[in-house]
């Protein structure tokens, strides 16, 4: 009887002899013998690992200690979890997935059998979705009975990130893996399936119980804490394991946690973009992986000390420091809910978008480029003509709703690397931000006159501070509406705010802590705000950090945050006097 070797058994047996009276394979480890069923060969799926049949892997004297005399799986190839699997993540991957894995990745997959809850932080583009794909592949295929959920804040990212990737990994070994798989649930046996589910009600958890659960929890950050507790509950068993993998944007939270108070418990990871083996060898090894020029992007345009940078790159928590007027985990939050949005009625003729180079390059990110909102995942790649060669997507249009008003706003640039902004919003979400370079006053006029004509805003507030006074006048010479704001003038609460920019941010502030904002994932308007700071005047009065004293510690000009706080402000009404 002939049997066909598989690679995995080529790579890892010292030798292997055929015992021609029984048929069998033997499998030799130091000190160990195990016979290996042949398993007739069935398509491009045979000779790696499958259901019934394959190799233990142990190295030395655990081997022979915890394998010696133990028996094959009868019913699904697999042994209990305190037995070991027959193939470890990492192997899994290589022989069976036949992928290539970078090191932290391998870290990440090593871990799980080895710690009962596994953390991971990481900088953008890094994989760690990736692993988490192959974990749930590889816990459900060796271990049986077994029950794996993966959840995440909202269904579409449970659909369309995890379950994605699992999708096209289980195509490239179908016949090993086997199993019904569905849009969000593979099934090979009544107790032993995996399935995705939405961490919007905690009631979702409840009834899973299995010897053998894996709970993978993607962009574990926005999950809440009553999400964590319900899935606490279905960890009772001693085989039970937990993934969590996200971005440390957060302040607090479970997540966080994990990292600091709770730390006795889980075992921590860190993926920083500095490791990805694109950056350290500054060329593309590892095509989807960050690499050198999107770092350099980010240094450019957020600088190192922001707390997207620590977060988005590094994989570091933000340091929250008193002074920071908005939280990164409200910024973050407000860019999800505009995500989230309905699909917006197209009044406009489609424009050609650049190809994305980098899946989390939302901007050209070089110095002097004007910035665009997206494209985001899931949301429509259209917009209107630009100024500069980038086009931007157009944000939510809440129009056939009724959905609030429009309002737009405009800050005006007054030196040569800042930025002329004209942003638009309706109710509370921002639809569309403009950006112009170098454009002298009466062209920035003619824009927003334009802007004023198509959407007929019910307020136009301009940035009449220094070179925008000519904006403001000459639009109001033309007859239009517009109301001119000097956010240096008092505040309406002149007692709390030190001017109307203080009371204009901490307006902005309050929207944001709140939950009552959404914007679109513009990069540099998210650095903008992540990276706006706070103080108090000699009388106790909330003031901001001046843009002077921000150039000084190497933030550029908030431009776009600033026609953010102008689209909220509260123009306090002043009779103009003629001479």
């Amino acid at each position: 009887m002939s049997t066909a070797m598989s690679p995995l058994l080529l790579r890892t047996t010292e030798k292997t002899d055929r015992d021609s009276s029984a048929g069998q394979s033997c499998l030799s480890l130091p000190g160990v013998w195990l016979p290996i069923q042949p398993r007739p060969r069935q398509g491009t799926g045979d000779g790696l690992v499958t259901r019934g049949t394959g190799p233990v892997r142990r190295k030395g004297l655990e081997a022979e200690k915890e394998l010696q005399g133990l028996p094959l799986s009868e019913t699904g190839g697999a042994v209990n979890a305190e037995d070991g699997p027959y193939i470890s993540p990492t192997d899994f991957a290589r022989d069976v997935l036949q992928v290539e894995l970078w090191k932290k990745q391998e870290e990440v997959l090593s871990a799980l059998p080895e710690h009962r809850r596994v953390a991971v932080k990481s900088g953008n583009g890094l994989g760690k979705g990736f692993s988490a794909a192959v974990a749930v592949l590889w816990y459900l295929h060796t271990h049986n009975p077994a029950i794996v959920l993966s959840t995440a804040p909202t269904f579409r990212q449970v659909r369309h990130i995890l379950w994605r990737q699992i999708h096209v990994l289980h195509r490239r070994a179908p016949d090993v893996l086997q199993g019904k798989l569905l849009d969000t649930r593979w099934e090979l046996a009544e107790d032993r399936y995996a399935m995705g589910l939405s961490a919007d009600s905690a009631d979702q958890f409840q009834g899973f119980h299995s010897p053998h659960m894996l709970i993978v929890v993607d962009e574990a950050e926005g999950v809440d804490d009553a999400i964590y507790e319900a899935i606490d509950s279905v960890m009772t068993s001693d085989g039970s394991r937990l993934l969590l993998i996200g971005n440390p944007t957060t302040t607090s939270g479970v997540f966080r946690r994990a990292f600091h108070e709770e730390r006795s418990i889980y075992h921590c990871i860190t993926i920083s973009a500095m490791e990805s083996p694109n950056v350290t060898e500054k060329k593309v090894k590892y095509p989807g992986l960050t690499t050198i020029r999107w770092v350099d992007e980010r240094r450019e345009i957020w600088g190192e000390d922001n707390p997207l940078f620590r977060a988005r790159v590094l994989g570091e928590f933000p340091d929250h420091t008193p002074d920071t007027l908005i939280r990164l985990s409200d910024v973050e939050a407000a860019v999800e809910r505009w995500k989230a949005l309905p699909a917006p009625v197209d009044r406009r003729a489609p424009v050609a978008l650049p190809d994305p180079a980098h899946p989390d390059a939302t901007d050209s990110g070089a110095a002097g480029d004007s910035a665009w909102a997206g494209p985001v995942e899931g949301r429509p790649e259209r917009g209107l003509a630009r100024t500069d060669s980038m086009p931007m997507p157009a944000g939510p249009n809440l129009a056939v709703s009724g959905d609030g008003e429009v309002a737009l706003s405009v800050d005006v640039a007054r030196y040569g690397s800042d930025q002329s902004v004209i942003l638009r919003r309706r109710g509370s979400q921002v639809e569309e931000i403009r950006t112009f370079n170098g454009m002298d006053t009466m062209e920035l006029a003619g824009w927003v006159a334009a802007a004023i004509r198509e959407f007929q805003p019910a307020q136009t507030c301009i940035d009449e501070v220094g070179v925008g006074a000519g904006v403001v006048d000459r639009l109001r010479e033309q007859g239009y509406g517009v109301r001119g704001v000097n956010v240096a003038h008092s505040a309406r609460q002149k007692g709390v705010f030190a001017n109307m920019r203080a009371e204009g941010y901490w307006k902005l502030r309050d929207l944001f802590a709140a939950g009552d904002i959404a914007i679109p994932g513009d990069q540099r308007l998210l650095g903008e705000l992540a990276a706006l700071r706070y103080s108090f005047d000699s009388l106790g009065r909330i003031l901001m950090e001046s843009k002077e004293d921000m150039r000084k510690r190497g933030v550029p000009s908030p431009d776009r945050a600033d026609a953010l706080m102008l689209a909220f402000v509260t123009p306090v009404t002043r009779p103009r006097i003629w001479t």
